[in-house]
């Protein structure tokens, strides 16, 4: 629902539509921003603040701000969080704890949460009990220890050359099927593409604006604290109070920009921007805030930049199925669990949002429109899911159920900079489920200092310019040297040293038993 500021906005908004019909097109602007979600309103933030009378626009094709700020744990933040952080205090909003496992009451101390190295409750038994556990436990010590070798060989100032496939990389380092399957569901849904797809440098250059592969981890499995606006469930207010700094008069929405064009003027280039209705206008300089979903969608003329790569959708999941379900009762505590689940064999994810009820996100292979028959056949899988994990028949007879379907979002690399007109706000910093906020944060601070660094240098300070080159480094923190040996170590690498001196040892004593038995001599006289 709209509030009563973005309806009046959007009445002054159908008033310049008017305006732009008769003289858009001979207006120019500073500045243009596509798109008004959160990377867009603080690259427009950063832009008003500095009062250097520069003209700038905000183009939305929806009818509200806020863009995709919606969705489970894509809105969430951790204390580790920098950018976030310093936003919601400079904005005066108090944020609260969602829910952290090691504070739950006394009572769900004894509740058991599914992870990817699933816990099963205190009693279970079984023939096999001692070395599941036992394979438990070193499926669960390879996957810890590589999140830290993946942390170490992110932060780092410049990240080594790699070639080799992520896939290989992980066939190397990964001794148990069940880590490497853990870790391409991890990349998959931290990145939008899966290790198959990626050599080492990219995946870690887009790991890099993570605060930590560790967080992305706590995050899924709700081991950390997870903060939100105080006495409200969404974050509806901040995008409010951004609206509010920027200005409603400077967001023009319904408007879907389809094509930005470099024309040369007799003095520098001019950017071009049409949207779906035929509507012009022109700018000295563009910032594309918009996710790779909308970019790629966008025609940039003459001459489209160079980008990374769109994921296969032939690999395996493509869509996400964003689900809230309500029962009667919380079934899943009365069989010892807390609701959390974090399945990557299942491609599940679920947390408990509120009373009798529960959250979470199935990822599919649907790459069609979703009908009736597959909204069904994803309602029955997952209430198939919860019922198996759960062990309670009755988790299939919900009293409500709510599905949303999305795709897959993906991140690719481009140049900072294209034509030096054209500014990308979205690629490779906001993500999904690694921080959206504040990597869409991160991405409207730098767009906004290198448009400023085009248009008025001179309001530009030298932190402002180092914080930009060096944004990723808050996160980073010096590795204490027994770190470095544990992530250097590896099961794989341990079972094949040891394979290598088995063989040599059961050559060496299958020599010595030759020579004992003096066959050789025997061999030789006969």
């Amino acid at each position: 629902m709209q509030t009563s500021q973005q309806l009046s906005s959007g009445h002054r908004n159908a008033n310049e539509d008017e305006d732009d019909e008769d003289g858009g097109e001979s207006e120019l602007l500073d500045l243009a921003i596509v798109g008004a979600g959160l990377s867009g309103l603080m690259a427009a933030k950063t832009i008003s603040e500095k009062r250097a009378n520069i003209r700038f626009r905000l183009f939305e094709k929806s009818t509200h701000p806020g863009g995709t700020l919606d969705g489970l744990k894509t809105r969430w933040i951790t204390p580790h969080h920098y950018h976030a952080m310093n936003l919601c205090r400079e904005l005066q909003i108090p944020l609260g704890t969602v829910w952290r496992q090691s504070e739950a009451s006394e009572a769900r101390r004894s509740l058991v949460s599914i992870g990817p190295f699933r816990k099963r409750p205190s009693g279970s038994q079984g023939a096999n009990s001692f070395m599941s556990s036992l394979r438990d436990l070193l499926v669960r010590l390879e996957s810890t220890r590589f999140m830290a070798e993946l942390d170490c060989l992110c932060t780092v100032k410049y990240i080594e050359s790699n070639a080799q496939n992520m896939e290989c990389f992980l066939q190397k380092k990964l001794l148990f099927e069940a880590s490497r399957r853990f870790f391409r569901f991890l990349i998959k849904i931290g990145t939008g593409f899966y290790p198959a797809e990626l050599t080492v440098t990219a995946c870690l250059r887009l790991f890099r604006s993570m605060s930590s592969v560790r967080d992305l981890y706590d995050m899924l499995t709700l081991q950390n604290g997870h903060l939100q606006p105080v006495g409200s469930p969404s974050w509806d207010v901040l995008i409010e109070r951004l609206v509010a700094r920027v200005g409603p008069e400077h967001v023009t929405y319904s408007t879907n920009i389809v094509q930005v064009e470099i024309t040369s003027d007799q003095r520098s280039d001019i950017v071009s921007l049409t949207d779906g209705t035929g509507r012009r206008w022109r700018a000295r300089f563009v910032i594309l805030a918009v996710s790779c979903l909308d970019l790629v969608q966008i025609s940039i003329l003459p001459e489209g930049p160079l980008y990374f790569h769109q994921p296969d959708i032939q690999l395996g999941l493509w869509s996400m199925a964003n689900f809230t379900v309500r029962y009667p009762a919380p079934y899943w505590r009365d069989h010892g669990y807390t609701g959390s689940i974090f399945c990557p064999a299942q491609c599940l994810i679920c947390y408990e949002s509120g009373r009798n009820q529960l959250s979470g996100t199935y990822f599919s292979p649907l790459r069609g429109v979703l009908n009736d028959t597959e909204r069904h056949l994803i309602r029955d899988t997952i209430l198939r899911l919860l019922r198996t994990n759960f062990a309670c028949r009755t988790m299939q007879k919900p009293l409500e159920f709510g599905l949303e379907l999305h795709p897959i979002p993906f991140y690719f690399d481009v140049f900072p900079t294209f034509e030096r007109c054209i500014i990308f706000s979205s690629t490779n910093v906001s993500c999904w489920y690694r921080g959206f906020i504040n990597g869409s944060i991160q991405g409207g601070v730098r767009a906004a200092i290198l448009a400023l660094l085009e248009i008025r240098p001179q309001t530009i300070t030298f932190r402002e310019v180092t914080d930009m080159q060096c944004m990723h480094f808050k996160y980073f923190r010096q590795r204490s040297s027994y770190e470095r040996v544990w992530y250097s170590l590896n099961l794989a690498s341990v079972s094949r040293f040891l394979l290598g001196v088995g063989a040599v040892l059961l050559t060496y004593g299958t020599y010595r038993v030759l020579l004992k038995a003096d066959i050789c001599s025997w061999w030789s006289n006969r």
